[in-house]
């Protein structure tokens, strides 16, 4: 009797975990983490709003046919690139960066967007097996436009895409030779510009550049007040002033904040997630394996980075922290990806193109 309570035990456990919806649990457990903090601010209700429109996309695109959006994946990708394209001209300008569309009383991001694009369109391309430069040309034109706002934290994201890609992508070493080789060259010759004609590299990529290089360097002396106050507020259990404590900076807001039980709830729901990735992907190569790869390296690179540029071993670079972090257009962006996972995960038809 006993063994056979153990063994209904132990199955009722490997249900849950074998459950595709189980990944919910931890992504609703740092929302409402983040809505508690945002509470007595002014953030608090558009927080609120953007988490329900996610967590209703996140349930549509669980359900819906994934060869429709294979189906209309380059177009997806046409729109993205489109409206990285208008912000540049009618977009609003936050912080130094041109980045967002304003539409009433709300922001949409186009780089965030053009993440998720970029996602369903290069899992596509990988299972057409198309060229790696193909690949990568599809990647160069959204990061150019991003470059341009700009948005450095996005473009990592996309080169994070990229490299991901690579693991089921069969490469032509000599190509590769040939590629890395112009690679190391341009940046040398940016390097040199940088060093002996600043003028030229103005006139190139216009006075942003040395924006985020300040920053770097900022970062590496320790003189910015965001790192500073930062790793103070952890340190010492009490919030500093932080410009972005809502936002790239929650965590040290958060931790500051509240008590260590916290904290380790929030590495707890990360653990989950990684490991519900982890634990749905095989060897093989289909869509459902390239898609949750891409996604695991992205919320793997977010995560971490996020985390220790809060504790300033690490430059500021614009990478907010998955589920926590406010932003309507960011949120989305991710319920969207993990919906699609879960699609992926539950319905081994939709897995080929």
């Amino acid at each position: 009797m006993y063994k056979l309570l153990v063994f209904d035990k132990y199955n009722n456990m490997k249900t849950i975990l074998n459950n595709k919806y189980i990944i919910i649990i931890p992504i609703i457990i740092l929302n409402i983490i983040s809505l508690l903090y945002l509470y007595s601010t002014e953030y608090f209700y558009k927080q609120l709003c953007y988490i329900v429109v996610s967590f209703i996309i996140l349930i549509i695109l669980s359900k819906v046919n994934y060869k429709f959006l294979n189906k209309y994946s380059k177009y997806l990708y046409i729109i993205a690139n489109l409206l990285l394209l208008l912000v540049l001209f009618v977009g609003r300008e936050i912080n130094g960066s041109k980045a967002w569309l304003h539409i009433y009383k709300f922001s949409i991001q186009p780089s965030e967007i053009a993440k998720l694009c970029l996602v369903i369109y290069i899992t596509y391309l990988v299972v057409k097996k198309k060229n790696i430069f193909y690949i990568l040309l599809i990647v160069i034109i959204p990061s150019i436009l991003t470059f341009l706002e700009p948005d450095t934290g996005a473009i990592i994201i996309y080169l994070i895409i990229f490299l991901s890609s690579l693991k089921y992508i069969k490469i032509n070493k000599f190509l590769v030779t040939i590629g890395s080789i112009f690679i190391i060259l341009f940046i040398s010759f940016n390097v040199y510009l940088y060093f002996y004609k600043q003028d030229i590299l103005i006139d190139i990529y216009g006075t942003s550049l040395f924006y985020r290089i300040d920053r770097i360097i900022s970062f590496k002396e320790q003189d910015n007040i965001q790192n500073v106050n930062s790793m103070i507020s952890i340190g010492a259990h009490k919030l500093l002033y932080i410009p972005e404590n809502h936002n790239d900076f929650i965590f040290a807001a958060i931790v500051s904040k509240y008590n260590i039980l916290v904290f380790i709830i929030i590495l707890s729901c990360y653990l989950g997630i990684f490991i519900y990735y982890i634990s749905n992907m095989t060897k093989k190569k289909n869509i459902s394996n390239i898609f949750n790869f891409m996604i695991l390296n992205m919320l793997l690179f977010q995560v971490f980075y996020n985390i220790l540029m809060n504790l300033s071993l690490l430059p500021i670079i614009g990478i907010p922290l998955p589920f926590l972090s406010y932003g309507g257009s960011y949120l989305v962006t991710l319920d969207a990806l993990i919906g699609i996972s879960i699609n992926l995960n539950l319905h081994p038809n939709n897995r080929m193109v």
